[in-house]
């Protein structure tokens, strides 16, 4: 199935289009000389001394090198669920403090191509940016639209009015999206575990939308403090599930007309920028965002920074480890989230017994789907 994403890769052979050109062993030396701050300070240039990737003047492409050692692909793939349980966290904290919910999106959307930009100076990477060809960037520009400004905005929303642990169960439905999609589409074939992981993964949203033995769970009633489940929260988890599970194809498109995957997500990066900035000609929008409160400002700021360091990590992760390994680990997020919600926000999240099985099956299933 194929669906390089910038949340959710997947694809029937990943070896090919998985294993970008991501140089990370040429970083080692030069994020000292950068300033990344809060992204990168967790230790990219640390990871490369334990790695001890050989150069790959002597390593072809695609081979891994590694094996066996300190800082596997598999430990970034960790890292790199952690780092979005941790933007969901921000995101929930971000969006109780606003009204539109949709403004923290272009918080967290702008404070990423600065950050890649300066990744890919750190690479060595600013050719990338401009070796493709028209059509790529054309697809790789839709794709950051309808990923980064459609379905954050729908995502953000969702949070809004379910709570990250519920809305993170409804939008898992974009891997089900995804490989019907593929198959329907571009002809790829579906595997028994594929169809078994999906329902799996439909499962959970089932489970939350079962009745709970109160009415007030079916008004989206909060007289408790806690997110229930509600029709416009419902309907935007879907949405964002739905934007995300269809941006593969745009990005696969844009990935195979050249430059490195790095690059191209600088450009779906840009391009949602200036579409949300173009939005910002509004008065009433420019003003709300310049009005905001800084601590909602803060989270989201937190939040597009931790989706970015996700991104990164996972790129490095597949560039050394299979997507069979990595798939799965990077689909545990749901467990990282339901951990760090208890810690940082038990009094606005929903812990019952569906809302947390809901989440096990869906990370049950996105590893059937990756096997």
């Amino acid at each position: 199935m194929n669906g390089l994403t910038f949340g959710n890769p997947c694809h029937k052979n990943p070896a090919n289009l998985l294993l970008f050109d991501f140089p990370l062993a040429r970083a080692a030396g030069r994020f000292e000389n950068i300033g990344l701050g809060i992204a990168i300070g967790i230790g990219i240039e640390r990871e490369y001394e334990s790695i001890a990737i050989p150069r790959p003047i002597a390593t072809p492409r695609g081979i891994d090198s590694h094996k066996g050692t300190l800082m596997s692909g598999s430990l970034l793939a960790l890292l790199s669920s952690i780092c979005f349980a941790a933007c969901n966290i921000c995101t929930r904290r971000g969006v109780m403090r606003i009204k539109d919910a949709a403004l923290g999106g272009y918080i967290s959307v702008f404070v990423a191509p600065p950050l890649f930009l300066l990744v890919a100076m750190a690479l060595d990477d600013l050719r990338a940016i401009a070796a493709f060809s028209k059509e790529g960037y054309l697809w790789l520009g839709v794709a950051g639209i309808i990923h980064f400004v459609l379905g954050r905005s729908s995502n953000f929303w969702s949070f809004k009015y379910l709570g990250a642990n519920m809305a993170s169960v409804f939008s898992a439905l974009q891997l089900v999206y995804t490989i019907f999609l593929g198959f329907f589409l571009l002809g790829e074939q579906i595997t028994g575990n594929m169809i078994l992981g999906s329902l799996l993964i439909m499962v959970g949203p089932a489970l939350l939308a079962w009745p709970q033995g109160d009415s007030h769970t079916a008004r989206g009633d909060q007289d408790d403090g806690k997110p229930r489940l509600s029709r416009p929260g419902v309907m935007a988890a879907l949405l964002a599930g739905v934007f995300f599970g269809i941006s593969p194809f745009f990005i696969k498109r844009g990935l195979a007309e050249g430059g490195s995957a790095l690059a191209g997500a600088f450009i779906s990066y840009s391009s949602a920028s200036f579409i949300l900035g173009l939005s910002m000609i509004n008065t009433v929008r420019r003003t709300e965002i310049i009005r905001m409160e800084t601590k909602a400002l803060l989270w989201f700021v937190a939040s597009g920074l931790f989706v970015a360091l996700a991104q990164l990590l996972r790129y490095s992760a597949l560039k050394s480890d299979p997507i069979s390994v990595v798939g799965p680990l990077i689909a545990t997020t749901p467990v990282f989230l339901l951990a760090f919600s208890f810690i940082m926000n038990r009094k606005v999240e929903s812990f019952r017994m569906n809302v947390i099985l809901g989440a096990l099956l869906v990370v049950l299933g996105a590893a059937l789907v990756y096997r």
